[in-house]
C-alpha cells in the first residue's frame, strides 16, 4: 500500500536512467564548475530518474550528495525520507522525518508520513501501533478531510488490533476520497480497495468469534443453572 503522501512534486525525470548516468560521467569536470544550486538542480533530476526506476540505493546516494552540499535543501530532505521508507532503511526514515516534523510542526503531510513508517514498517523494531495512531491524530487535527491521513489511521489501528476502529476509519477514508481525492490512481484504488477488504474480513471475524464466545458462555451458565 503506498500511503505517503508526496510532498514535492519530483523533478521531470530524464528520458532513462542510462542517460543520466551518461551526462553526469561526460561532464564530471563541468560538474565541479557549476554553482552548488546548479549540483543540487542537475542531481535531483539524476535521482528522480532512479527514483523512477526503483532504484533506491542510487537515488539516495544523490539525494545525500545534494544535502551534502546544502543540508538545508528542503525538496531533498522532503523527498529523501519518502525513499528511505520505499529502501526499507526505516532508520534513517525515523531521523529525517522526525526532524523534519521538529522544523515543520504544522506540515500534516510530514506528520502523515511518519506515521505511516510506525504503521507499515516490516521490521518490527520500528513498527509500533500506538505512536502510529498518535501522530495520525495529530495529522488529522491539521487537516480532517485528507483521505491518506484516514487510510494511516486504519492501518494502524489495525495492527493494534482495533479491528472496528480500522474498519470505521477506512470506511470513512473511502468517502473523503469520493469526495476530495483529486488524481487519484488506479494503483492507489487498488491498494485502497484491498486495505477496505482487509479490515471488514478482519471485523467480520472478530464478530464472529465474539457471538460464539458469548454463545458458549451462555451455554455454559445454562448448564451451570441445571
Amino acid at each position: 500500500m503506498k500511503n505517503i503522501i508526496p510532498i514535492i512534486t519530483l523533478l521531470a525525470v530524464f528520458s532513462n536512467v542510462s542517460h543520466a548516468q551518461e551526462t553526469e560521467s561526460t561532464s564530471g569536470l563541468q560538474i565541479e564548475k557549476r554553482t552548488d544550486e546548479e549540483r543540487c538542480k542537475f542531481l535531483l533530476s539524476v535521482a528522480s530518474a532512479y527514483f523512477s526506476e526503483d532504484n533506491f540505493a542510487s537515488a539516495i546516494d544523490a539525494y545525500e550528495r545534494i544535502l551534502e552540499i546544502d543540508p538545508t535543501h528542503q525538496e531533498a530532505r522532503y523527498i529523501i525520507g519518502h525513499v528511505y521508507i520505499s529502501a526499507k532503511s526505516y532508520a534513517k526514515a525515523e531521523e529525517q522525518l522526525q526532524a523534519l516534523v521538529a522544523d515543520f510542526p504544522e506540515d500534516f503531510k510530514l506528520k502523515n508520513n511518519l506515521a505511516w513508517l510506525y504503521a507499515t514498517a516490516e521490521d518490527p523494531s520500528f513498527r509500533n501501533g500506538k505512536k502510529a495512531v498518535k501522530i495520525a491524530q495529530e495529522a488529522m487535527v491539521l487537516a480532517p478531510n485528507d483521505h491518506h491521513i484516514w487510510s494511516t489511521l486504519a492501518e494502524a489501528h489495525y495492527i493494534l488490533g482495533d479491528y472496528e476502529k480500522a474498519y470505521e476509519a477506512i470506511t470513512h477514508m473511502a468517502k473523503l476520497a469520493s469526495r476530495y481525492g483529486q488524481n487519484i490512481t488506479k494503483e492507489s484504488v487498488e491498494s485502497y480497495n484491498e486495505q477496505i477488504r482487509k479490515c471488514k474480513r478482519a471485523w467480520d471475524t472478530q464478530k464472529i468469534l465474539e457471538e460464539e464466545i458469548e454463545e458458549e458462555g451462555a451455554l455454559l451458565e445454562s448448564a451451570r443453572s441445571e
